[in-house]
Protein backbone atom coordinates (compact mmCIF):
# COMPACT_ATOMS: atom_id res chain seq x y z
CA UNK A 1 0.00 0.00 0.00
CA UNK A 2 1.63 3.35 -1.03
CA UNK A 3 2.38 5.96 1.70
CA UNK A 4 0.97 9.52 1.29
CA UNK A 5 0.82 12.92 2.88
CA UNK A 6 -2.40 14.00 4.62
CA UNK A 7 -3.77 16.85 2.85
CA UNK A 8 -3.94 19.33 5.84
CA UNK A 9 -7.37 21.15 6.27
CA UNK A 10 -6.44 24.30 5.53
CA UNK A 11 -5.17 23.57 2.02
CA UNK A 12 -8.76 21.38 1.79
CA UNK A 13 -10.52 24.64 2.50
CA UNK A 14 -7.88 26.49 -0.62
CA UNK A 15 -8.74 23.40 -2.68
CA UNK A 16 -12.44 23.58 -2.42
CA UNK A 17 -12.01 27.10 -3.04
CA UNK A 18 -10.66 26.63 -6.16
CA UNK A 19 -12.78 23.95 -7.35
CA UNK A 20 -15.31 27.10 -6.66
CA UNK A 21 -13.56 28.70 -8.97
CA UNK A 22 -14.19 26.48 -12.22
CA UNK A 23 -18.02 26.63 -11.37
CA UNK A 24 -18.10 30.39 -10.93
CA UNK A 25 -15.53 30.43 -14.46
CA UNK A 26 -18.13 28.30 -16.38
CA UNK A 27 -21.71 28.28 -14.92
CA UNK A 28 -22.57 31.74 -14.93
CA UNK A 29 -21.33 32.01 -18.39
CA UNK A 30 -23.36 29.29 -19.80
CA UNK A 31 -26.45 30.12 -17.97
CA UNK A 32 -26.13 34.01 -19.55
CA UNK A 33 -25.68 32.59 -23.04
CA UNK A 34 -28.30 30.13 -22.93
CA UNK A 35 -30.65 31.35 -20.71
CA UNK A 36 -30.24 35.51 -20.49
CA UNK A 37 -29.39 37.75 -18.02
CA UNK A 38 -32.69 37.14 -15.82
CA UNK A 39 -31.85 33.47 -15.64
CA UNK A 40 -28.97 34.18 -14.42
CA UNK A 41 -29.83 36.49 -11.66
CA UNK A 42 -31.91 33.54 -10.70
CA UNK A 43 -28.99 31.27 -10.46
CA UNK A 44 -27.35 33.73 -8.48
CA UNK A 45 -30.39 33.90 -5.77
CA UNK A 46 -30.40 29.84 -5.59
CA UNK A 47 -26.68 30.18 -4.78
CA UNK A 48 -26.82 32.98 -1.76
CA UNK A 49 -29.79 31.12 -0.50
CA UNK A 50 -28.50 27.59 -0.55
CA UNK A 51 -24.66 28.58 1.10
CA UNK A 52 -23.64 28.91 4.57
CA UNK A 53 -21.70 31.58 5.29
CA UNK A 54 -18.04 31.10 6.37
CA UNK A 55 -16.43 33.07 9.09
CA UNK A 56 -12.78 34.15 9.12
CA UNK A 57 -12.40 33.20 12.37
CA UNK A 58 -13.80 29.78 12.25
CA UNK A 59 -11.09 26.91 13.02
CA UNK A 60 -10.02 25.42 9.25
CA UNK A 61 -11.53 22.06 9.44
CA UNK A 62 -15.03 24.00 9.84
CA UNK A 63 -14.28 26.54 6.59
CA UNK A 64 -13.69 23.01 5.05
CA UNK A 65 -17.09 21.64 5.59
CA UNK A 66 -18.85 24.28 4.89
CA UNK A 67 -16.85 25.01 1.61
CA UNK A 68 -16.86 21.60 0.41
CA UNK A 69 -21.06 21.63 1.41
CA UNK A 70 -21.67 25.16 -0.92
CA UNK A 71 -19.23 23.62 -3.50
CA UNK A 72 -21.22 20.37 -3.97
CA UNK A 73 -25.05 22.06 -3.64
CA UNK A 74 -23.62 24.74 -5.62
CA UNK A 75 -22.53 22.17 -8.55
CA UNK A 76 -25.23 20.29 -8.57
CA UNK A 77 -27.92 23.56 -8.20
CA UNK A 78 -26.23 24.87 -11.44
CA UNK A 79 -26.62 21.68 -13.23
CA UNK A 80 -29.97 21.01 -12.47
CA UNK A 81 -30.93 24.79 -13.12
CA UNK A 82 -30.16 24.10 -17.00
CA UNK A 83 -31.57 20.67 -16.90
CA UNK A 84 -34.94 22.86 -15.78
CA UNK A 85 -34.84 25.32 -18.53
CA UNK A 86 -33.67 23.53 -21.09
CA UNK A 87 -34.11 19.27 -20.25
CA UNK A 88 -31.59 16.61 -21.02
CA UNK A 89 -29.64 19.24 -23.72
CA UNK A 90 -28.94 22.10 -20.92
CA UNK A 91 -27.40 19.18 -18.96
CA UNK A 92 -25.24 18.03 -21.55
CA UNK A 93 -24.38 21.56 -22.40
CA UNK A 94 -23.63 22.09 -18.77
CA UNK A 95 -21.67 18.94 -18.84
CA UNK A 96 -19.79 19.72 -21.75
CA UNK A 97 -19.15 23.71 -20.28
CA UNK A 98 -17.75 21.78 -17.51
CA UNK A 99 -14.78 19.45 -18.97
CA UNK A 100 -13.82 22.35 -20.53
CA UNK A 101 -13.63 24.79 -17.43
CA UNK A 102 -11.65 21.65 -16.01
CA UNK A 103 -9.02 21.61 -19.05
CA UNK A 104 -8.38 25.07 -19.51
CA UNK A 105 -7.62 25.38 -15.53
CA UNK A 106 -5.43 22.35 -16.00
CA UNK A 107 -3.46 22.93 -19.29
CA UNK A 108 -0.33 24.34 -17.91
CA UNK A 109 0.02 20.55 -16.01
CA UNK A 110 -0.82 19.01 -19.33
CA UNK A 111 1.49 20.17 -21.12
CA UNK A 112 4.26 19.08 -18.14
CA UNK A 113 2.75 16.25 -18.60
CA UNK A 114 3.20 15.42 -22.13
CA UNK A 115 6.87 16.92 -22.55
CA UNK A 116 7.69 14.28 -19.67
CA UNK A 117 5.32 11.09 -21.33
CA UNK A 118 7.31 11.87 -24.23
CA UNK A 119 10.37 10.63 -22.85
CA UNK A 120 8.90 7.96 -20.62
CA UNK A 121 5.09 7.30 -20.24
CA UNK A 122 5.23 5.48 -17.21
CA UNK A 123 7.23 8.06 -15.41
CA UNK A 124 4.54 10.70 -16.96
CA UNK A 125 2.26 8.19 -15.21
CA UNK A 126 3.07 8.24 -11.79
CA UNK A 127 4.04 11.62 -11.73
CA UNK A 128 0.09 12.54 -12.02
CA UNK A 129 -1.24 9.68 -10.38
CA UNK A 130 0.99 11.21 -7.34
CA UNK A 131 -0.56 14.28 -7.86
CA UNK A 132 -3.72 13.34 -8.38
CA UNK A 133 -3.19 10.82 -5.22
CA UNK A 134 -2.78 14.42 -3.00
CA UNK A 135 -5.35 16.52 -5.02
CA UNK A 136 -8.31 14.59 -4.60
CA UNK A 137 -8.10 14.57 -0.61
CA UNK A 138 -10.03 17.55 -1.18
CA UNK A 139 -13.26 15.31 -2.12
CA UNK A 140 -12.55 12.59 0.02
CA UNK A 141 -10.36 10.80 2.25
CA UNK A 142 -9.23 7.73 0.93
CA UNK A 143 -5.95 4.84 0.48
CA UNK A 144 -3.75 4.50 -1.94
CA UNK A 145 -4.28 0.36 -2.67
CA UNK A 146 -1.48 -0.23 -4.98
CA UNK A 147 0.26 2.53 -7.33
CA UNK A 148 2.63 1.70 -10.04
CA UNK A 149 3.45 2.34 -13.94
CA UNK A 150 1.02 1.07 -15.14
CA UNK A 151 -2.33 1.77 -12.63
CA UNK A 152 -3.19 3.60 -9.36
CA UNK A 153 -6.21 2.13 -7.29
CA UNK A 154 -8.00 3.91 -4.72
CA UNK A 155 -9.73 2.86 -1.89
CA UNK A 156 -12.09 4.90 -0.35
CA UNK A 157 -14.52 3.36 2.13
CA UNK A 158 -16.73 5.45 2.93
CA UNK A 159 -16.91 8.24 0.23
CA UNK A 160 -17.34 11.52 2.00
CA UNK A 161 -19.04 12.71 -0.85
CA UNK A 162 -22.63 10.75 -0.79
CA UNK A 163 -23.27 11.74 3.00
CA UNK A 164 -23.16 15.42 1.68
CA UNK A 165 -26.80 17.07 0.69
CA UNK A 166 -26.27 16.50 -3.47
CA UNK A 167 -23.58 14.29 -3.45
CA UNK A 168 -24.80 11.42 -5.25
CA UNK A 169 -25.83 13.82 -8.10
CA UNK A 170 -22.56 15.23 -7.92
CA UNK A 171 -20.94 11.61 -7.80
CA UNK A 172 -22.77 10.73 -11.04
CA UNK A 173 -21.97 14.14 -12.32
CA UNK A 174 -18.28 14.52 -11.92
CA UNK A 175 -16.84 11.35 -10.24
CA UNK A 176 -18.40 9.28 -13.01
CA UNK A 177 -18.52 11.37 -16.13
CA UNK A 178 -17.08 15.30 -16.00
CA UNK A 179 -13.68 13.48 -14.80
CA UNK A 180 -13.24 10.67 -16.72
CA UNK A 181 -13.83 12.52 -20.05
CA UNK A 182 -11.44 15.27 -18.69
CA UNK A 183 -8.75 13.34 -17.84
CA UNK A 184 -9.38 11.17 -20.70
CA UNK A 185 -8.97 14.15 -22.84
CA UNK A 186 -6.34 15.94 -20.96
CA UNK A 187 -3.85 13.43 -19.72
CA UNK A 188 -4.99 9.85 -21.88
CA UNK A 189 -5.20 8.41 -18.49
CA UNK A 190 -8.95 6.14 -18.11
CA UNK A 191 -10.36 6.19 -14.80
CA UNK A 192 -13.05 3.73 -13.64
CA UNK A 193 -15.11 3.50 -10.57
CA UNK A 194 -16.44 0.35 -8.68
CA UNK A 195 -19.07 1.77 -6.53
CA UNK A 196 -20.76 -0.03 -4.00
CA UNK A 197 -23.26 1.91 -1.39
CA UNK A 198 -20.88 4.86 0.50
CA UNK A 199 -17.71 2.62 -0.58
CA UNK A 200 -15.82 3.44 -4.14
CA UNK A 201 -12.91 1.15 -5.69
CA UNK A 202 -11.26 4.30 -8.10
CA UNK A 203 -8.68 2.73 -10.99
CA UNK A 204 -6.38 4.91 -12.97
CA UNK A 205 -4.34 3.78 -16.15
CA UNK A 206 -2.80 4.94 -18.90
CA UNK A 207 -4.24 4.41 -22.52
Amino acid sequence: MALFNEMPYDEKFRGVLWYNEILEGFAPRLVKEELGESKLGELRYIWKETSESIPDDAPDREKYETAYKNFIQNWVSAHDFMRKYQGEAGGTKFMQAAIAGWQQRYSGSALVTKIIGSISRQTAFRMLAKRLAYKLQVFSPFLVSELNGNHMILAVNPCKIPGTSGGNEFCQLACQNIIPVWLARQFNIKMYTDKHGTNCKVTFEPF
